[in-house]
């Protein structure tokens, strides 16, 4: 079919709807074996590749969205709804459902939503897909009375999360089937107060809504106190991350960082604020996967690391300031070991995804980083300009 130019691209070029036909959901299959495998490399446990399709046990239960643009499905994402027992094991592990059913009590009434799987085609990620999609889960989240929707990415995706309204409450993981390290999320779909203090997309159909459980957000500060300590990336302003990086780096951060050389510090607070996303680390969480595609710079701010198999790091090596691991804000390199936290750790992640808008918008200020990066990964980088917008 013929590309329409992005200006064509609306609102009214794009039908959202489920999936009920073999053929919907066979080329929804195909489309995330086209981005997960083809373009973005990922691992999975369970892959037909002579088909070139890309499914699950959960698919089988899951209401699948698409977006069409015209005959052709141009973005998917999954929603599975159910009692935590539903849920896949080592899932409901790492979400700590348990958890969250103390919520509800002894009401047997638990609904939770898992939002994965979703992902937009190269040509139309600066459309307006995304938000149609994401914003028609919302509306299924609201109908099916789920108080709690979760999700898992990696590091670079956690901005465009944390826009949507969701919250990091517990640290990251690795697991067979999943990609790299993951960090859980979670929307409080009835916080519309956390929804419109982030400007999520969400916010204009959910400041319509009635009968909203005010008891939610009371309930999770104080279940999960950790998850009010974390900077939310929507929630900080340029003005009030300086200091924190001041705070942990004991000088200015344009001095402290060494990627930001030569820039001013209204430039690198500018860059930093646009990019950047803290990281809390335990000790002993993993913060890199070996063999896994690289789609950040990671900046250690505080605490010590270690790595492994060939453990080039010890904790006399990255001191705050430094980057370590490859360079991901412009290639896709894979990362050649695992890095963990020695100690309790504070990592700044600047995320590609978020670098690739800084460029347009900002071109001078990128450059300067730019150049200091080829510095520090010893040659000449080549933009790679296709991410994919997509969760586990």
């Amino acid at each position: 079919m013929t590309l329409p130019c992005s200006a064509e691209i609306s609102q009214s070029t794009i039908s959202v709807g489920v999936a009920t036909t073999f053929k919907e959901k066979r080329d929804i299959y195909r489309l995330r074996y086209q981005i997960y495998v083809e373009e973005m490399a990922m691992q999975f446990t369970s892959v037909d590749h002579h088909h070139k399709l890309l499914y699950d046990e959960m698919d089988k239960w899951g209401v699948l969205l698409y977006a069409k643009y015209g005959s052709e499905i141009v973005g998917t994402m999954r929603i599975n709804i159910g009692k935590a027992e539903e849920f896949p094991e080592d899932l409901a592990k790492f979400l700590e459902l348990d958890r969250f059913k103390r919520f509800y009590g002894k009401n047997d009434i638990q609904k939770f939503s898992y939002t994965s799987k979703l992902m937009v085609s190269p040509y139309y990620r600066n459309s307006t897909v995304l938000h149609l999609l994401t914003a028609k889960g919302y509306e299924i989240y609201c109908e099916h009375q789920s108080q709690f929707n979760f999700g898992v990415c990696n590091f670079h995706l956690l901005p465009l999360y944390e826009q949507f309204g969701h919250r990091r409450y517990r640290e990251s993981f690795t697991a067979p089937g999943y990609d790299g390290v993951l960090m859980p999320f979670v929307l409080l779909v009835d916080d519309v107060q956390h929804i419109r203090a982030v400007r999520s997309p969400y916010y204009r159909f959910a400041r319509k809504r009635g009968q909203l459980d005010e008891q939610v957000s009371e309930w999770f500060q104080d279940e999960f106190p950790r998850a009010q300590e974390i900077v939310n990336s929507q929630l900080v302003g340029e003005e009030e991350l300086w200091p924190i990086l001041e705070n942990y780096l004991g000088q200015q951060p344009h001095l402290g960082i060494s990627v930001l050389e030569g820039l001013s510090p209204a430039e690198a607070q500018k860059f930093l604020h646009a990019c950047g996303i803290f990281i809390s680390c335990r000790p002993g969480e993993q913060i890199t996967s070996c063999g896994h595609a690289c789609h950040t710079l990671k900046i250690l701010l505080s605490g010590k690391l270690a790595a492994a198999p060939f453990f080039t790091y010890n904790p006399d090596t990255i001191n705050p300031g430094q980057c370590f691991g490859p360079v991901g804000l412009i290639e896709q390199p894979d990362y050649n070991e695992d890095i963990f936290a020695a100690s309790e750790a504070e990592i700044l992640v600047l995320s590609r995804l978020s670098f690739q808008k800084f460029r347009h918008a900002h071109p001078d200020i990128a450059a300067k980083v730019i150049r200091n990066l080829e510095s520090y990964s010893g040659g000449e980088l080549v933009a790679v300009d296709t991410v994919g917008q997509a969760t586990a």
